[in-house]
């Protein structure tokens, strides 16, 4: 597999099935050789602009009224890509996307395989303590001229693969998925298969959470912190969501914690002179110590949600 395009998605709301814009980058052969990006007009019933996302990527109702439906897009989607894999970072957003708004249209939902950036770059670079796009490319110098642009945010997934290949000195994704132990992603007569790694430790759900929680989603038995305010639910109302996914909410930070939320905070919440909270500054230093700690804002943790719950 040395072709693969590269795709990305905006949405209109939190629904996966509300897609406004997409960004499509194909690669052969180690190099950037086409790219594509339209407008779209979510379906009906899924049309609604929230405030929150449209805040993220500033696309709104009136811009999209005359864009292509889904049907047309997907069709150009499918038409693009050929028989290729897709790539996108946070896949399971992506692909996720693409599925629901099939199904909420009434279209089958196309066979395809597919890999993710995310998965790939954290098995990559062990060393960072987020792994969001704009932080990927900072560190790897990567251009990324506005993030959620689909167009650049697919060009920018398509070159952080290109770079976890160079690095691993593989040719294919395949290879590397190999390497690394990560399973390809698909779907195949409507049956969905997450790309994610195999070599960890099963995860088990925590006492207090759902024990029948599905054990592929993204917050299976892990221990989330919060700091900040996130911008449209209270600390307590994202516990219980989180807890319904085999997830354990932890008031403090400590080396058993595996992800740290980070929302808003106003300079007036932090301690004198400081300019991040003090669970951000302790996660920083369990990082560098060694501990497997995971740092995402608000936006990254509402994109989790849709996957969760979609």
């Amino acid at each position: 597999m040395t072709s693969w395009v590269a795709i990305d998605f905006e949405t209109a709301n939190a629904r996966r099935a509300s897609p406004c814009s997409v960004g499509l980058v194909k690669v052969k052969g180690g190099r950037i050789v086409e790219e594509w990006s339209s407008l779209i007009r979510p379906p009906d019933g899924h049309d609604h602009f929230d405030a929150f996302n449209v805040g993220i990527h500033g696309i709104t109702a009136d811009r999209v009224r005359d864009a292509p439906g889904w049907p047309e897009t997907l069709e150009h989607i499918v038409r693009f890509a050929g028989e290729t894999p897709f790539v996108a970072h946070n896949a399971a957003f992506d692909i996720g996307v693409l599925a629901d708004t099939s199904q909420a249209s009434g279209l089958r939902v196309p066979d395809l395989r597919f890999a993710c950036t995310l998965v790939v770059a954290r098995r990559t670079w062990t060393g960072l303590l987020a792994y969001k796009l704009p932080v990927l490319a900072d560190a790897l110098g990567i251009e990324l001229p506005h993030h959620h642009d689909a167009d650049d945010d697919a060009r920018a997934a398509a070159q952080v693969m290109l770079a976890a290949l160079r690095r691993q000195g593989t040719a294919t994704l395949d290879d590397l998925l190999a390497v690394h132990r990560i399973q390809m992603g698909s779907y195949r007569g409507g049956v969905r298969q997450g790309c994610r790694y195999r070599g960890a430790a099963r995860r088990e759900p925590y006492p207090d959470a759902e024990p029948n929680a599905d054990p592929d989603n993204p917050f299976y038995g892990l221990t989330v912190c919060f700091t900040g305010s996130l911008p449209d639910m209270t600390r307590t109302a994202a516990a219980e969501r989180i807890a319904a996914f085999g997830a354990w909410t932890a008031p403090h930070v400590t080396k058993f914690v595996d992800l740290l939320v980070v929302g808003g905070v106003e300079p007036r919440q932090l301690a004198p002179g400081a300019k991040k909270t003090g669970k951000l500054a302790k996660a920083e230093r369990l990082r560098d110590a060694g501990h497997d700690i995971t740092v995402i804002d608000a936006e990254e943790f509402h994109e989790l949600l849709a996957v969760a719950e979609g």
